[in-house]
């Protein structure tokens, strides 16, 4: 899978052990990559403590999920929120409002904005992300 479903009946969208495979099979399609130093054969799952989903490189020594380096870093938002919006917002042509997007998700309208404002973000053109 290089993209994210088609089908919105798709269980990524609801489901948050379905999105973060979804993701990580768009992000790492050839397994899961150090977002620090870029190995791909150093990588190992961290363990049971931490859950699924986190890995750890033992070259940089540094633990990683697949949200790390992306816009979905450091948010507390379900992955099944985050690819809800990201497909609402690659599908729609007027675009789609926060508003939409507390509706769909349940989320607070201040979380919604702050979802959409990042996606925002990645989804404008490379220079216009540098600041003068």
């Amino acid at each position: 899978m290089t993209t994210l479903p088609k089908n919105i009946d798709h269980p990524c969208y609801h489901y948050d052990t379905a999105a973060r495979v979804a993701l990580e099979a768009i992000f790492w399609p050839y397994g899961p990559t150090c977002p620090k130093c870029g190995k791909i054969d150093t990588v190992a799952e961290y363990g049971k403590s931490m859950g699924p989903g986190w890995y750890w490189c033992s070259v940089c020594r540094e633990k990683f999920t697949v949200r790390v380096g992306t816009v979905m870093e450091d948010s507390p938002i379900a992955l099944r929120h985050w690819c809800l919006a990201f497909y609402r917002a690659c599908a729609s042509k007027q675009g789609v409002s926060a508003l939409q997007i507390q509706g769909e998700t349940g989320l607070t309208y201040k979380s919604a904005l702050f979802l959409m404002h990042r996606i925002r973000f990645a989804m404008a053109p490379a220079n216009a992300n540098e600041r003068q």
